[in-house]
């Protein structure tokens, strides 16, 4: 025997830096790769030559190689010696996935993933540290000082942003914590009395009414920061329990986060992640970021706080592969999710997602899904298995299931967020744009699961009817990658051809498909590429898009400031932003300005605050736990202020003339931006809908919240009384209303019934150029037109009537306001009737 450890070697040259060059001197080992794709190729050349950027990132579809690119890009940052290396994963499964890919490679590597390093190679300077990202983010993170990152490589990079918000999240059991759980509980009710709520947060700790979870008025934490650190501390040994990790990381901030309760737990978190707070997020750092897919960033930048400059996106079909899609809801016999799966399995192993560990319930005579400690081993089992099923409760990642392994996937139910301020957000407060690309990178996720390459194939049942409503929604499916767009409506064409679709017929397509059908094949080949959303709903999307990741810089800039004590800096942050994200998602808009309202509350800037909280609880819901009436408030109502409109302008007056000329001037404004030519609709929308919130009402934007209803309502909250509008400001003059616009308005006035019950609805204004009705269209008594030159024409009158105020004594503009605020016209009601004098059918000819 000989000891090659004792053998002299020859000087070489320093360590390569090109990671090609690293691939090539790789040892010839068992089961390496013996070349790379030509997309991980191209990845690596283009980081070489943009390697001194802060940030790169690398999007490659799921299957095409990403840990091989990501390792070696890893390694030739070690080879750099720019100081210590971490390869970040989401979970302990990929961190060992990843060891493996370097052991093929013959790549020395060190893992971390409970309390000690593998060995000292990272800490020697010798080897990058492969681990995961609670181990990077948390309170107590090894990787600070001599072992600080000076260069990161973060995988699956698009679903970061949740691992990160967890770093910043404690979480309370009510089982495992009851005394905690009951002293929280006990220091909060008295904020939530004050507001007359007290029976609101009753009915969710009992499980009664429509919403599990609430969250307690914005200032709580900030007014009893001291008392929830007090009882944490006299948790029995809180420091070796979950709560120390997050609750180091919350200690000094508690009051700058939002308190969210539901009848089995508590949680405490930021309302957006101040990720400034972290050095290896600053300057200086490299950082590379490996993601699936990348279509749109604004949860990326929620994240990691910064927009990526260089997305280095070879040109390759890798992962691309091949899938049939089919909707529940598009069914003609409506077969029932139970029934379909027990057809599959006879042929062929069946993965099936729920969301939650209720969900999975109906599905306990096909098994039950496992639990933590033995997830790996039974998941390991299913791999091998030739029939049977496997239950996956709310993972959409770290799961792989390529090839014969797995090739069918029954989805049941949207893969929805377990955070109860995620539950809050979408449920309570229907934050649907926010969630909206978080839900397609969700589905993006769930369907990589079994379908991991370009040469894989596989189908998919999706239940459930939120993801059935969702991929229905064309605005929501224009948010997917270009291929899985594509797929989603080829599968409805499929389901159209459907004579009969019982369980039967339903399993029989997939053992179609699965069977490798030539028809099948030639189908998909042939129709696959000529399919898209329409270019309208791409454009609005990237429309929003493009500026809610502008305004996701501004959250973490905000939170990061609060963070710092900068509270000054951090208002002025969000306040920038907060116009500009109207015009894209009105709601979110209204989540800033519960922020802003808090911050300026905790300051003892009670007036300005409730201000910000009106328009906060206008945006996002009436039934808000925020604080709506201040002194001016008071006054009014005491001095007769009966009507909304009358509360409104009489508030305003008590700031003086110049609160009134700031009234009239944005009141312009408005009808301003409805007549000029050069604005889009979705300003010309959001001009509509901030003109009702400027006069009190209720005022959204449904369409753009939710991809269904009119362009924009608005409702007293006084009277319930309420107006719908729908712009078609766009169409040339003179205008042909078709119809397919008529449908459109039926399509509302259906929608107002059921969305928006309690309110009284007369009809639909639909706002645009003069014209007429073509013969084909049927529209009902209820549907209107009224040309934008007369709108605008209005809300300058209304206007105008305000600005006579101006030169008036004070007592003289408090008469006139208040005359004006209680005239008939001028209301929701009055509004819609001055408005609505040209039935739609009577243009028609």
């Amino acid at each position: 025997m000989i000891d090659f450890n004792k053998l002299s070697r020859p000087k070489t040259n320093a360590a390569p830096l090109d990671p090609l060059e690293i691939f090539a001197k790789t040892p010839n080992l068992n089961n390496a790769p013996n070349d790379l794709w030509k997309g991980q190729a191209e990845a690596l050349q283009r980081w070489h030559k943009a390697r001194a950027n802060d940030d790169n990132a690398v999007l490659l579809n799921t299957g095409a190689g990403k840990s091989i690119v990501g390792v070696l890009i890893a390694q030739s940052l070690v080879n750099e010696q720019i100081g210590p290396i971490v390869f970040a994963c989401s979970t302990i499964d990929l961190v060992e996935q990843t060891a493996r890919e370097c052991q093929r490679l013959g790549i020395s590597y060190t893992t971390r993933t409970g309390g000690d390093f593998s060995d000292d190679n990272f800490e020697t300077g010798k080897a990058f540290c492969i681990t995961t990202y609670q181990a990077l983010f948390t309170g107590r993170s090894t990787f600070t000082k001599e072992k600080s990152p000076s260069g990161v490589i973060f995988d699956d990079a698009h679903v970061a942003e949740r691992m990160i918000r967890d770093a910043f999240t404690l979480s309370i059991s009510k089982d495992t914590y009851p005394t905690l759980y009951a002293e929280i509980v006990a220091m909060v009710r008295p904020e939530f009395d004050k507001l007359n709520k007290g029976p609101h947060l009753n009915a969710v700790l009992e499980q009664h009414g429509q919403h599990a979870v609430t969250m307690c008025p914005p200032a709580t934490g900030f007014r009893h920061r001291d008392q929830i650190i007090e009882a944490i501390k006299r948790v029995k040994d809180w420091n070796k329990t979950d709560l120390l990790f997050p609750a180091i990381r919350l200690w000094e901030n508690i009051g700058n986060c939002a308190i969210f309760i539901s009848s089995s737990g508590i949680e405490i978190t930021p309302p957006f992640i101040p990720t400034g707070v972290y050095d290896f997020l600053g300057k200086g750092i490299r950082r590379v970021y490996l993601s699936a897919t990348l279509e749109f960033e604004t949860d990326f930048v929620r994240g990691f706080g910064r927009r990526i400059t260089n997305q280095i996106a070879p040109d390759n079909d890798a992962g691309n592969g091949e899938r049939l899609i089919l909707l529940s809801s598009l069914f003609k016999d409506k077969p029932k999710k139970e029934e379909v799966a027990a057809e599959v399995l006879k042929q062929h192993k069946l993965l099936i997602s729920v969301p939650s560990y209720p969900k999975a319930q109906p599905w306990k005579k096909l098994g039950s899904p496992p639990t933590k400690a033995n997830f790996s081993a039974e998941l390991q089992a299913f791999r091998k298995a030739k029939a049977g099923s496997f239950i996956l409760v709310s993972r959409i990642d770290g799961i792989d299931l390529p090839q014969d392994t797995c090739r069918v996937m029954l989805i049941d139910g949207a893969p929805s967020g377990t955070s109860l301020m995620d539950q809050y957000l979408f449920q309570h407060l229907s934050l649907s744009n926010l969630f909206s690309t978080k839900m397609a990178s969700r589905i993006t996720q769930l369907l990589g699961r079994i379908n991991r390459g370009r040469s894989d194939y596989g189908a998919f049942f999706i239940s459930g009817g939120d993801l059935n409503i969702w991929l229905k929604t064309e605005r929501n499916v224009a948010l997917l990658p270009p291929l899985i767009r594509k797929q989603v409506i080829l599968g409805q064409g499929v389901q159209q051809g459907l004579d009969a679709s019982g369980p039967v017929e339903v399993a029989g397509v997939i053992s179609q498909v699965m069977a490798r059908d030539p028809a099948w094949l030639q189908f998909y080949r042939e129709t696959i590429d000529g399919l898209e959303v329409s270019q309208e709903a791409l454009a609005k999307v990237k429309e929003r898009e493009a500026q809610l990741a502008t305004s996701a810089v501004a959250e973490c800039d905000f939170m990061t400031r609060m963070w710092q004590g900068d509270v000054d800096g951090a208002r002025a942050a969000l306040i920038g932003v907060l116009d500009d994200t109207a015009l894209a998602d009105s709601k979110l808009a209204g989540w800033y300005s519960v922020w802003i309202g808090a911050a300026l509350e905790n300051e003892g800037d009670y007036e300005t605050a409730i201000a910000h909280y009106k328009k906060a609880r206008s945006r996002l819901s009436a039934w808000l736990n925020v604080p709506i009436k201040g002194a001016a408030d008071a006054k009014v109502e005491a001095e007769g202020a009966k009507t909304t409109l009358q509360k409104t302008l009489l508030a305003i007056n008590l700031h003086g003339p110049q609160a009134v000329g700031d009234l009239v001037w944005k009141l312009k404004q408005q009808a301003k931006v409805l007549l000029d030519g050069t604005t889009s609709s979705n300003q010309k929308e959001e001009a509509v809908r901030v003109f009702g919130e400027l006069l009190g009402f209720d005022a959204s934007r449904p369409d753009n919240e939710y991809g269904h209803g009119p362009d924009a309502i608005w409702i007293d909250p006084e009277t319930n009384a309420g107006a719908a509008f729908e712009l078609k400001t766009q169409k040339a003059t003179p205008a042909e209303y078709t119809k397919q616009d008529v449908g459109q308005a039926h399509n509302h006035v259906q929608w107002l019934k059921d969305n928006e019950p309690d309110a009284q609805w007369d009809g639909v204004l639909i706002i645009g150029p003069g014209g007429i009705c073509k013969p084909e269209a049927s529209p009902s008594d209820d549907i209107f037109l009224v040309e934008t030159t007369s709108f605008a024409a209005r809300m300058n009158e209304f206007a105008a009537k305000i600005e006579d105020t101006k030169g008036r004594i004070a007592v003289e503009r408090w008469t006139i306001l208040n005359e004006i605020g209680g005239l008939y016209e001028w209301q929701v009601g009055g509004w819609f009737k001055a408005l609505a004098k040209t039935p739609l059918k009577g243009l028609k000819k």
